[in-house]
């Protein structure tokens, strides 16, 4: 495991906007900065990153907490392994300690089979470049297509030697279980034990993750009787083809500088096009593209407006002139249309593909090119379809039907109606049947595919609605909010995702104060005895006061962040409240601790300049909060204080309501008065409360 020390110093090296920025394009906003949510579909960005908090919030599907947690959630790792991938990320040295084999055990399938493909795309790279075979084969290869030493070793290439267990048996020889280069698909097993390397006699492409961590592999063979031309990595727990895109990794800087991106069909398009100078190139991993791809770029693209952050978002496809080309552009522009993007097209000369047009080209005539040949995806269909009916009016006919299928799948009322004008104009037509065709073509869509239901929401509308939990007389059962079975308590260990609670308010707004102001001073109170000053900060005078009622939280998380803070803060630790929950290693702890420092609204520039003279009154939370905590503390404790009154009261008119034994009803008829003085002694203190 790797000791606090380590631990401390990625934590302080990782800063969120440096991490989330490797994911998502961001822009600033104020002291935040904004972008598209990774985490969930979304066109509109409800994604916020908070340099001075270190955290990351979605005020869409909820997802927050800091840059580890981050790392967990994107790119499926556990809290050790993202430790570790930041750590490299930061260039900060690892200091383990000496691990248990209990602990060696619970490491995860995961990082084993991360470490297989690791190793494997290492021994493809020393085939390559250090055995005869890869030379005078791989080698050679690589070289007739064209591709420089510095593109090979970029892109990581390598070479399976023509042997049908070479890696297979060499990997186990090193260590690694069989079953681990089962699953990520390197190795097929036939028969339960026949073992033979899925990739041998090819040239390999490895397929790198956004984060730049190869997680498959594209096969060529190099034998011309060979019926499979490629052969790909298959779907496993750390490669999802449908959800990568080829060379992404290499591309993300290149697209943000240029706020556009290139896609092309194959490998070999990638690192000729690479060559030529045009970085922001990226290209399915051996499937048509799909509408995951689409939105990982949606993400990364900037948008050509500072100011916009849903619009304009640059997408160029180039595919080959011939037919087949021509068909995969019509077909795959109305997918990234239907996302929201700007579509562009360029057609290459029928006789290349992008590959071999790179290769006979110098740079710049390949830029020169791309820029005078770029076309609107609207007009070049509109055009092609036309050109193709050849005056048929059955086929124009279907031309325009297809054109007003196009053009409604285009979210942005603005953008259809100049479409509108354009294609009324190409296609001979008035607009207004063209526009009455797409609204029509909208409605059919709209019935046909209702919109899905937001479970977030949904769950938010449809909780049960209970009282506040109960806190109980120490001679009293507990009756308290309901726990799901499936929930763990074991020692201090809590597994919270199946736990259904309604949480109390006053419980939530004493855990927003312990996670912004734990560790502040709100008072000093004289001691009866010795007069010495004693200090009071707000996590010790909520434990007081809680103690001294003999009351403790019932929501089971927040109930353990406050006993964990106190029991830290008690001992000495530097950390702040802030810190100390961001930093814990319970996602769930983070994610709440993110809400709580998460502020979806930005005060405008204009306030500072114009408020004092317009006379404007908008609350600055952090700074005027900050200073009424010795006001607001104790308020937010008798709050939980007066609604525990309220729940006792109910409890003991439910038993007075039950009992028959007379005895019984005059023990309960004076709890319940006593609660009722306390009650009405609270509601005094409160001043906001009318009580009768």
């Amino acid at each position: 495991m790797i000791d606090q020390a380590t631990v401390d110093k990625i934590f302080d090296a990782a800063q969120i906007v440096d991490v989330v920025s490797d994911y998502v394009t961001l822009h600033r906003r104020g002291a935040n900065y904004t972008g598209l949510c990774p985490f969930h579909d979304e066109k509109t960005p409800s994604f916020s990153v908070s340099p001075a908090k270190n955290i990351y919030k979605c005020f869409g599907c909820g997802k927050g907490g800091n840059p580890i947690n981050f790392i967990m959630e994107i790119e499926n790792l556990t809290y050790y392994e993202a430790l570790k991938f930041l750590a490299k990320k930061y260039h900060i040295e690892i200091e383990e300690e000496e691990l248990s084999p209990e602990q060696i055990a619970e490491r995860s399938e995961r990082e084993s089979m991360m470490a297989v493909v690791e190793w494997v795309q290492q021994h493809f790279c020393h085939n390559l470049f250090e055995t005869q075979e890869g030379q005078s084969i791989g080698m050679s290869y690589f070289q007739h297509r064209g591709f420089h030493e510095d593109t090979i070793r970029k892109f990581q290439l390598g070479y399976a030697l023509d042997k049908r267990d070479a890696y297979t048996v060499l990997a186990q020889q090193k260590g690694f279980k069989r079953d681990y280069l089962e699953k990520v698909g390197l190795t097929i097993v036939k028969d339960g034990n026949y073992a033979f390397d899925r990739f041998h006699g090819r040239a390999i492409f490895p397929i790198h993750s956004i984060s730049g961590k190869v997680i498959g592999f594209g096969g060529r063979t190099l034998k011309k009787d060979d019926v499979a031309k490629y052969q790909n990595s298959p779907d496993s727990d750390i490669y999802h083809k449908s959800n990568v895109l080829y060379g992404i990794f290499f591309a993300k800087n290149a697209i943000i500088k240029e706020k556009k991106c290139y896609i092309v069909e194959g490998y070999a398009d990638v690192l000729s096009m690479v060559q030529a100078g045009v970085q922001n190139i990226v290209a399915p991993c051996g499937t048509a593209l799909t509408v995951e791809q689409i939105r990982l770029l949606r993400r990364i693209v900037p948008s050509v407006d500072a100011d916009k952050l849903d619009g304009n978002k640059n997408i160029t496809m180039l595919y080959d002139g011939d037919s087949a080309g021509v068909h995969a552009a019509l077909k795959n522009g109305k997918l990234l249309l239907q996302e929201g993007l700007n579509v562009k097209v360029v057609v290459l000369p029928p006789e290349d593909d992008p590959d071999t047009f790179a290769q006979n080209h110098d740079s710049a005539y390949v830029h020169q090119y791309l820029e005078e040949q770029e076309q609107d995806y609207i007009i070049f269909k509109t055009n092609y379809l036309l050109k193709e009916a050849n005056g048929d009016p059955m086929k124009k006919a279907q031309t325009i039907t297809e054109m007003a299928q196009t053009i409604s799948v285009i979210s942005d009322a603005v953008k259809r109606s100049v479409y509108v004008t354009e294609c009324a104009k190409l296609l001979g037509i008035e607009e207004n049947l063209l526009h009455s065709t797409i609204e029509q073509k909208r409605w059919d869509t709209l019935n046909a595919n209702p919109q899905p239901s937001n479970p977030l929401l949904d769950a938010q509308n449809n909780a049960p609605v209970a009282p506040p939990p109960d806190l109980f007389d120490p001679d009293m059962p507990p009756s308290g909010p309901s726990v799901d079975q499936t929930s763990v308590v074991a020692g201090n260990e809590m597994t919270v995702s199946t736990v259904h609670l309604v949480m109390d308010p006053t419980e939530q707004e004493i855990i927003y104060y312990l996670v912004r102001y734990g560790e502040r001073e709100i008072f000093r109170v004289p001691d009866e005895e010795t007069g010495v000053e004693k200090v009071f900060h707000v996590v010790t005078y909520i434990m007081r006061e809680l103690v001294i009622d003999d009351l403790q939280l019932q929501y089971p998380l927040f109930k353990k962040m406050l006993e964990d803070y106190h029991q830290a803060f008690t001992s000495g630790s530097m950390l702040s409240a802030q810190q100390f929950f961001l930093r814990s290693t319970d996602p769930e702890v983070t994610r709440i601790a993110s809400d709580m420092l998460s502020e979806r609204y930005q005060l405008s520039r204009m306030y500072d300049k114009h408020c004092d003279n317009n006379k404007i009154k908008v609350r600055k939370m952090d700074k005027e909060e900050g200073d009424r905590l010795a006001t607001d503390v104790p308020r937010v404790v008798f709050n939980f204080k007066f609604s525990w009154t309220q729940s006792e009261m109910k409890r003991y008119l439910q038993l007075l309501m039950t009992t028959q034994d007379e005895e019984e009803k005059k023990r309960l008829m004076e709890h319940y008065q006593a609660i009722q003085r306390v009650k009405k002694a609270l509601a005094k203190y409160l001043g906001e409360r009318i009580y009768k």
